[in-house]
């Protein structure tokens, strides 16, 4: 909760630095879009009105905060083409696909809520193309089941690690279970709460990335694992374990912030499969479920991209496609296997 506050307070403070009329975009709004996708927007939108202010003749004698919705109509495709060239010298594509959206996501604001403009720059604007990936960062079942292992007994961790393992047990294992049983993100899983399951019917209410609300389901053996941890928490902290209470806590009964939850997975992963540490994070958990989901015998409902798509809460199945292409390449690259058993 202190991490949400913390971002809370950033994004009121970029607010202060924006055009009065961002302020709906990104308080107003909130259920449109997580507290982190509109703390980016609000950065990217920061840097495009120092631009505007800097290089513009419309714009050249105001401040950002005089800016009106009014005046974003001098703002032409080729304008924005110009700020792509420079922005992209030195940010990724991903970055520079985002900051055009963000600029997007403003103006389509402008015509269909304020009335205030009818033409977005960003969609006479150049393309920015993103390269596709055919190949998938992730944990083989063997490898996941070496990562429980050292979760479960300590395997491979540091004397020092060894020392405080046996507090964190349970919790680590319905945590990395759950990644690599479901595929939810980091922010997903972050913010459940006890009240979000019903172990009964193995399921889980989950805030997803978008501002959807689903139910997400999980193995009996994840089960098992959440009721452990369940149970232990209730021991450890009964006044700090009602339905309302977060479901992944620190040794003080907080909800467990996404960065420690980012800093918890690379040290099981050091000593469960070194020759991987520093390539998987949680995010890449996600990826060992889609990979291991998709890659299942066809028999058991293998090579269904749609249910794939549903699982993974993919708008796009374009972004959900990336794992059968990795999947046809491991077959390609494994086509002389019989070479492998002589």
């Amino acid at each position: 909760m202190k991490e949400k506050t913390s971002s809370s307070m950033v994004l009121f403070s970029l607010l202060d630095s924006l055009p009065d009329f961002c302020n709906n975009l990104f308080v107003g709004r909130k259920n449109e879009r997580v507290l982190n996708t509109r703390l980016g927007y609000a950065r990217d939108l920061k840097q495009f009105f120092d631009f505007l202010i800097d290089t513009h003749p419309h714009f050249c004698d105001m401040s950002v905060k005089e800016i009106k919705p009014e005046d974003m109509a001098a703002v032409r495709a080729e304008d924005l083409d110009k700020y792509i060239e420079i922005y992209s010298e030195d940010h990724a594509v991903k970055t520079i696909a985002r900051m055009k959206s963000s600029i997007s996501a403003m103006y389509s604001y402008l015509i269909n809520t304020l009335q205030a403009v009818q033409y977005n720059p960003a969609l006479g604007a150049q393309k920015i193309k993103i390269p596709e990936k055919d190949f998938v960062i992730y944990l083989t079942i063997e490898e996941q089941e070496r990562l429980i292992q050292t979760i479960r007994y300590g395997n491979g961790l540091s004397d020092r690690e060894k020392k405080w393992h046996g507090r964190y047990v349970k919790r680590d294992l319905a945590m990395i279970f759950l990644f690599l049983d479901t595929g939810l993100r980091v922010s997903e899983l972050q913010g459940i709460d006890n009240k979000d399951f019903d172990l009964a019917e193995c399921s889980v209410i989950v805030a997803r990335k978008g501002g959807s609300i689903n139910k997400v389901y999980f193995s009996d053996e994840a089960a098992e694992y959440i009721q452990d941890y369940m149970e232990e928490k209730k021991a450890l902290f009964p006044l700090l374990n009602g339905d309302s209470d977060p479901f992944i806590i620190t040794d003080k009964g907080q909800r467990l912030s996404v960065r420690q939850i980012q800093n918890i997975v690379p040290k099981y992963v050091q000593a469960a499969i070194p020759e991987k540490a520093g390539s998987i994070t949680p995010h890449k958990l996600r990826s060992s479920f889609a990979m291991g989901f998709y890659q299942r015998d066809p028999l058991a409902g293998g090579h269904d991209l749609l249910t794939l798509q549903r699982r993974m809460n993919h708008k796009s199945i374009t972004s959900t496609n990336v794992y059968a292409k990795a999947a046809e390449n491991i077959s390609k690259e494994t086509r002389n296997w019989r070479n492998d058993v002589k």
